[in-house]
């Protein structure tokens, strides 16, 4: 049976991106003029994919946003696997021979403008100018914007765990689409929870102000508080150092929590989809110490004390039912 074009493009994509990052070695140089003689539509695709490449890289040079995304994409030989994924997009969504500007705006999720990002099962600490320390979770990215009056980490998506460098002269705020803190202290964890924002103090204090700034709020080690567009309030307590202990062994703790966000913080570290109806699921509870790591074990670890069902059809589509009891 023929090729599809589809997967055609697809196979010279991947060829174009695995001699930017090994480089022009003769071999694999042969092998891909090998690849590209298989017919005319092969040597087709290569040319297309080859002229996106030359419509990006001119674009580099040009807007700032695109620039900055476009160098990330393309530093280096070792990029990651997300970097691949989403320029792989690029590539095949250029053949449709839309402007090169409107490929970057489109096809590049808001996370790879991101000045530092994560992609799934993947921590990264940094330590930044001030020599404040950041670690993202997977699936994170943020922003960083200092200056001389302030210092502001801006959360796009996902999770930081934050500590902060004394610096009398310049605050130091993280902020969401949800609100902004500042830091009165050092140590704190900031999640991105679809139209929520999640602090959870673990040393000293923060003010936490919504996004409208009609409510502050100050949180303290040992708090949690649910910050939205237009409230901030206290959310029960934690234990600091069992969160900096899950940190450290890339772990989730959920204690009583709905499956549904459970299930969607799992879904953020590992690759794929995980696919589940929300209301079926929603009146589960979970209470567990999940690997992220390992979101395979940690989705058994779940249906070992849940009646549910895992399907895995293939590495990128696992789904999740739940199991009903027969009536006697």
């Amino acid at each position: 049976m023929p090729e599809q074009p589809d997967s055609i493009d697809e196979q010279a994509a991947e060829w174009i991106l695995r001699l930017h990052e090994e480089g022009f070695s003769e071999g694999l140089r042969l092998e891909f003029e090998r690849w590209k003689q298989q017919s005319p539509q092969h040597a087709a695709a290569a040319r297309r994919m080859q002229d996106v490449i030359n419509r990006l890289q001119a674009l580099r040079q040009q807007s700032t946003p695109a620039k900055a995304a476009l160098n990330a994409a393309f530093a280096g030989r070792k990029a990651v696997t997300r970097r691949k994924h989403a320029l792989r997009a690029l590539l095949i969504a250029g053949c449709l021979a839309l402007p090169a500007t409107l490929l970057v705006q489109s096809h590049y999720p808001e996370q790879w403008l991101a000045d530092i990002s994560t992609g799934p099962n993947d921590w990264k600490t940094q330590r930044l100018a001030d020599n404040s320390s950041i670690t993202l979770s997977g699936t994170s990215a943020l922003n960083v914007h200092f200056d001389g009056q302030a210092r502001r980490i801006e959360l796009l998506q996902g999770e930081v765990l934050v500590d902060v460098a004394h610096d009398s002269a310049r605050p130091f705020f993280v902020e969401t689409a949800q609100g902004s803190m500042r830091a009165l202290g050092t140590r704190f964890v900031v999640k991105r929870q679809g139209d929520t924002t999640v602090l959870s103090m673990l040393q000293s204090r923060v003010a936490a102000q919504s996004a409208n700034e009609q409510q502050t709020l100050e949180v303290s080690a040992g708090s949690r508080a649910l910050i939205r567009q237009g409230s901030v309030e206290l959310a029960g307590s934690i234990s600091p150092a069992s969160i900096d202990q899950a940190w450290e062994r890339h772990q989730l703790v959920v204690e009583d929590q709905p499956l549904p966000q459970v299930l969607d913080e799992i879904s953020r570290h590992r690759r794929g989809h995980l696919q589940f109806d929300r209301n079926t699921l929603a009146g589960l509870r979970v209470s567990a110490v999940l690997p992220l790591d390992d979101t395979d074990r940690a989705l058994q670890l779940i249906a070992d004390t849940l009646p549910l069902q895992i399907k895995t059809y293939t590495p990128w589509l696992v789904v999740i039912s739940q199991l009903h009891t027969p009536e006697k």
